[in-house]
């Protein structure tokens, strides 16, 4: 859905928290001896020489052919395309030895049957509602006009507001100026937050309908030049996206918190309070510049000025727009291609490894960069298990469908099996965007440590090792989740240990045509050798996490990092006293959890149940964060800590129960989710002591 730089969210965070944190950071005792976090040294030495075999699988010839083969054809959900691309994923697959499935779903969504956009004062024009094309493109007849999944149908007409990013300051701004959107069409530039937030904002202020363009300073001839001559969005460029407001919930609108399986209640479309209320849909620079030249009224703030070559103005009109969008509303099939290797010792848990296989047109970067990459990591396990070998814990490695529509393959199937992952899954690692030359991660703190560990043991083709790649880029911590990818349902809905791990570089083909084969081999990949440097990275964590004495997540980190969060609530003026001792008792329980565990590692103290205890314990922390009430207003996410926020979309929120009230001047429910938070800290705390 989207790249790694543009899902990933630094977090409100500090340098230190008074108190207990400066002296209760502790240094494992992997790091001192060169074992391997969660390993004992004897197992350190066979995991380095499985993971030397592993690596010496991966070939970016393979990943070259893989992704110019799944992408040579338009592969959005319930078309043919995207169905050739599964049974070609499950041809794969098989032809390597390993157990393939689909897990299929059937899924309320938006089919486009005709899109008008047309100025119609002060002069008529009729936009277009699709790219040129370029030399080398296949099937491109089957290429999805640009709109935007999920608008409701709808024929509106009515003068024209710019409003910037569309977001509520923006409105505010707009009003202070004396700009009233009300039974008027929005004008707003993608950027800022999910473009499903910008359509909820502008029928929260009265519009009757949105539009939204890519303006060329944010992605287009303002950053470099355009494609076919470098990568930037070329005038006629269109970005396509849904607008599901997954910020309420992902998946299927009809079926929240449960499967769209036969015999599922299905929900009236009028109840699903994830669907947009007024017509959206989007345009290229090319043309939104026609409606933004002849618009009148006050000049815009210096802030609000696009790379186009004239002054710009807010509005309302002379510039008058019609919208008429002919979407049907129907069941349409959603295809998750599935391969599960059973583990040896203890099948019952599992390291998921995901990447979405669906795309907007071709998604040669989005997302088959990273489909490849995971097919690479099955291709690795499978080399490894020709020679006996076998992976301690369960390793299922999925190709989700319907990403790109809100979440709906990844959400599906995590409802429908949520039961058994609440039990087993030891995490999940999502590949999103891995066709670029700029390593990123976001994650929860837990596992922070391992993904650091594993940066430094994978070569990174321009030379060094992956973290150095990180360093360069002045940072070398994960930032933290938010959504906009297929780990939210594993982290929001079941409290999973998630990352999303990738590569990615500056670009302007987000959802649009010119993502194709010839344009990430250009510009972003030359030979594919970062998406086989993702699944060499991805698949040593999950080699890690799979074949660890004890599951390496390092919950001290979480607690530590919760602190420094609760002490900025604090002082925004709740009373975090309570919460703030259930996270210290917590952090001195996690410290002695992986003490004990060090401990037992180097000493070699496996006596009675030792080590499935620790890992119970380990697996405990994550679901003890989940909260069966949800948050406010929003009871399909259930993590306390981290969410995405209701007006960012993709961007994290940081204990969202306390502080989204609080943004919205509510200290009353502020205070009573800080109970809630309160209590899944003294969860963990017991589940640590346990």
């Amino acid at each position: 859905m989207r790249s790694i730089t543009q899902r990933s969210s630094k977090v409100v965070a500090g340098t230190a928290v008074v108190g207990l944190l400066t002296s209760l950071a502790t240094v494992p005792a992997a790091a001192q001896d060169g074992s391997l976090l969660g390993f004992t040294a004897a197992h350190s030495a066979a995991q380095r020489r499985v993971e030397k075999d592993f690596l010496a699988a991966i070939d970016p010839a393979q990943a070259l052919e893989l992704n110019t083969t799944l992408s040579a054809r338009p592969q959005l959900i319930g078309t043919e395309g995207n169905r050739a691309s599964g049974e070609y994923s499950v041809s794969k697959l098989r032809q390597w030895g390993l157990p393939t499935r689909h897990a299929r779903y059937s899924v309320y969504t938006s089919v486009p049957r005709d899109i008008k956009v047309e100025i119609t004062a002060p002069t008529k024009r009729v936009l277009s509602v699709k790219e040129k094309p370029y030399p080398g493109q296949q099937h491109l007849d089957e290429a999805v006009v640009g709109y935007n999944a999920y608008s409701p149908a709808g024929d509106v007409t009515g003068l024209v507001v710019y409003a910037n990013y569309g977001l509520p300051e923006d409105y505010q701004r707009l009003a202070e100026l004396g700009v009233d959107v009300r039974g008027k069409i929005v004008l707003a530039r993608y950027g800022g937050s999910f473009r499903g937030v910008k359509s909820k904002v502008a029928q929260e202020h009265g519009a009757k309908g949105l539009i939204i363009y890519s303006d060329p300073k944010d992605d287009g001839f303002g950053r470099g030049p355009v494609y076919p001559d470098g990568p930037w969005r070329p005038a006629d460029s269109i970005q396509r996206g849904s607008v599901q407001y997954i910020f309420q919930y992902p998946g299927d609108p009809l079926t929240p918190g449960e499967p769209s399986v036969p015999g599922t209640d299905r929900i009236d479309p009028a109840d699903a309070d994830n669907l947009p209320r007024i017509p959206t849909t989007p345009i290229s620079y090319g043309d939104a510049q026609h409606l933004l030249r002849a618009l009148d009224g006050p000049a815009v703030p210096a802030t609000w000025q696009g790379g186009l070559d004239f002054p710009y103005r807010v509005g309302p009109g002379p510039t008058e727009a019609h919208l008429d969008l002919d979407i049907d509303y129907k069941q349409v099939p959603v295809d998750n291609v599935i391969t599960e290797i059973k583990g040896r010792t203890h099948p019952e848990e599992k390291v998921i490894i995901g990447a979405h296989r669906d795309a907007w047109v071709y998604g040669s970067t989005d997302n088959t960069s990273g489909w490849t990459s995971a097919l690479q990591i099955a291709y690795g396990i499978s080399r490894l298990l020709k020679t006996g070998w076998r992976p301690e814990r369960t390793i299922v490695i999925a190709g989700w469908d319907g990403e790109e529509y809100g979440l709906l393959g990844s959400t599906e199937w995590v409802e429908q099996l949520a039961p058994e992952l609440r039990r087993g899954a030891v995490a999940y690692l999502n590949m999103d965007g891995t066709a670029g030359r700029s390593f990123g991660t976001a994650s929860v703190p837990a596992l922070d440590d391992v993904i650091t560990a594993v940066t430094k043991s994978v070569p990174d083709p321009a030379g060094g090792t992956v973290y150095d790649n990180w360093a360069a880029q002045g940072a070398t911590t994960p930032t933290r989740l938010g959504s906009g990818s297929d780990y939210t349902a594993f982290l929001d809905r079941l409290g999973i240990a998630s990352a999303d791990i990738g590569f990615d570089s500056p670009n302007g083909n987000y959802h649009s045509t010119i993502d194709d084969p010839q344009f990430t081999h250009r510009f972003l990949d030359p030979g594919a050798r970062y998406q086989s440097t993702a699944a060499k990275t991805t698949g040593l964590v999950g080699l890690r996490l799979a074949q660890a004495d004890v599951i390496p997540l390092n919950y001290s980190d979480y607690a530590r990092e919760t602190l420094v969060y609760l002490e900025a609530a604090g002082k925004r003026g709740v009373d975090v006293r309570a919460a703030t001792k259930a996270a210290q008792d917590w952090l001195r329980a996690t410290e002695r959890l992986e003490s004990t565990r060090d401990r037992l590692l180097r000493d070699h103290d496996f006596g009675g149940d030792r080590l499935s205890r620790l890992n119970k314990s380990v697996l405990a922390q994550e679901r003890a964060l989940t909260r069966t009430e949800g948050l406010p207003n929003r009871p399909w996410y259930r993590h306390q800590i981290y969410a995405p926020g209701t007006y960012t979309g993709y961007a994290v929120k940081v204990l969202p129960g306390v502080n989204e009230p609080l943004d919205q001047n509510d200290p009353t429910t502020a205070n009573r989710w800080l109970r809630h938070l309160t209590k899944s800290l003294e969860t963990a705390a017991r589940t640590a002591n346990s």
